[in-house]
């Protein structure tokens, strides 16, 4: 096999560059080459689209339930969404937009993951060792610093009243289901980010467990398998699931239980629960809706905003079949959705023109959808890379992370398909 930049990716930072259960390796062979303009509009879009975000966010929280409804936001967890938390209380802290970019060059926001977003190994790490196998410039050259930044103020705000021997009896936790190799990655890249930023003395009192060995206590604590209570816990388990579960003994529900700690402060979380705000790919149509329904809510500069980058949208039961051009195509998504599953291409009478196909459907994580988000159609640019497959065709999905409300790590993705799965690969990004 020929030598590329994979070959200086360190597996134990970066375990999945084998992806099981895949014949080929999850980078592309060659980066994407983008312009400083562009990274620039990337990180301004997202910075703006985020401060519109959180305070929507604000706004739903007041909202009556028919909205909440149609987002599908779990009647379970919402009168836990107005706890506030101690980052300034914004919405998510950890996040990621997600943009495509159309033939004429434009970007257009089509996802955010608000909740458990991964790939921050490829953007923080991995890109830098890209960029410099190529040597061209590294978009993400001080992402890693911006990383530790954020998380030793996640540290200072939420436990940092902490004595090392209160930490020692209460610690600091990153969990994950450890038999998923990208989460359980991810999960241990951004502990020990953590662990690199903070005090030495603090360092031994942050630590992994395995979801499947964690425990709910009867007050709500998060309790490790030697009887300790968490102070923190990082969580890369969708919130919209976490909700639902249920003990095997009595079916009692751990997810509700677990909230009622986290709103009587037994532990502080990451990300927060009202992060499945934004999660709701509702949440989209509902920006749409509010500047139909309460016209001075946006100012004129958020309103052009939400106009120039996200694609027109409607809730499924507010999509106007028959007044649309039949030629008109669109985006049909349910609102949970992942990795691609469910989602169909429709024309303006919704007949359906393409359905992604998605493999191993039944292994993706997700909450059952009711209903979907309705989202014009963005008629995408191609390039030409190389994979251990051979040269392909395909479309690139750029992504912007947010830490707390300041854009930093740029990553993409190429797929052969227009809508990414998880058949995606990842490709670098220099300039």
């Amino acid at each position: 096999m020929e030598k590329t930049f994979m070959d200086e990716l360190d597996r134990n930072i970066f375990p999945y560059v084998e992806y099981p259960g895949y014949p080929f390796r999850y980078p592309t062979h060659l980066p994407l080459v983008m312009e400083k303009r562009q990274v620039d509009e990337l990180r301004q879009a997202s910075g703006d689209l985020y401060r519109i975000f959180a305070k929507a966010v604000a706004r739903v929280k007041d909202m009556d339930d028919d909205f909440l409804d149609a987002m599908e936001i779990p009647a379970k967890l919402r009168k836990y969404l107005h706890h506030g938390n101690p980052m300034k209380n914004l919405p998510t802290w950890l996040s990621r937009f997600d943009f495509v970019i159309d033939k004429k060059g434009a970007i257009h926001m089509v996802e955010i993951n608000a909740d458990t977003p991964c790939a921050e190994i490829e953007a923080y790490y991995a890109n830098g060792v890209a960029a410099k196998y190529f040597g061209k410039r590294n978009p993400n050259g001080f992402g890693m610093s911006e990383l530790r930044s954020f998380l030793l103020d996640v540290y200072l705000r939420c436990c940092g009243n902490l004595s090392a021997a209160e930490l020692e009896e209460h610690p600091i936790l990153f969990s994950c289901f450890h038999d998923y190799i990208e989460d359980y990655g991810t999960t241990l890249f951004l502990m020990n980010a953590m662990k690199e930023a903070v005090p030495e003395d603090v360092r031994d009192h942050i630590l992994f467990e395995t979801y499947y060995d964690l425990a709910v206590m009867e007050d709500g604590s998060v309790a490790l398998p030697d009887g300790r209570r968490v102070s923190f816990l990082y969580r890369m388990h969708p919130m919209e699931i976490l909700i639902e579960e249920t003990a095997d003994q009595d079916g009692s529900s751990l997810g509700e239980l677990m909230m009622e700690g986290y709103v009587h402060d037994r532990f502080a979380m990451m990300n927060p629960p009202e992060a499945i705000i934004m999660q709701s790919k509702g949440f989209q149509a509902l920006l749409y809706a509010l500047m139909e329904v309460d016209a001075s809510f946006f100012s004129s500069r958020e309103k052009e905003t939400i106009r120039k980058y996200i694609p027109e949208c409607y809730f499924q039961r507010d999509f106007r079949l028959g007044d649309m051009p039949e030629d008109s195509k669109w985006i049909r998504k349910p609102i949970w959705g992942r990795e691609g599953k469910g989602i169909d291409i429709i024309d303006g009478m919704g007949h359906v023109i393409h359905r992604k196909q998605v493999e191993d459907e039944e292994d993706i994580v997700r909450r059952d959808s009711e209903s979907s988000l309705v989202q014009r159609y963005i008629d995408q640019q191609s390039i030409v890379t190389k994979t251990d497959v051979g040269i392909l065709q395909g479309y690139v999905t750029l992504s912007c992370f947010m830490l707390g409300d300041k854009p930093s790590a740029i990553y993409a993705r190429f797929s052969e398909e227009e809508i990414a799965g998880n058949e995606a690969y990842w490709i670098p990004v220099v300039m």
